[in-house]
């Protein structure tokens, strides 16, 4: 599992085994450079091994959770 840090990007993927959301790895363009790629890549929950391109990927910027939960 990897340490998000406030205010970063980052590109994760959907497991299409298990559905669980993961961070594939930190967003260096912040949001803004065009996904060219496939990766295969195993889920750190079921362990299924799947590939990935930017079709499904998607980009994620870290940021405070909401204290005091919402309704």
């Amino acid at each position: 599992m990897h340490q998000l840090t406030l205010g970063c990007w980052y590109l994760m993927f959907v497991c299409e085994n298990c559905e669980t959301r993961q961070v594939l790895f930190p967003d260096l363009s912040n949001g803004t450079s065009k996904i060219n790629a496939t990766y295969t890549v195993p889920c750190a929950k079921c362990h299924h091994n799947g590939a990935y391109d930017s079709d499904v990927i998607e980009r994620y910027q870290h940021r405070e959770e909401a204290k005091g939960g919402a309704t």
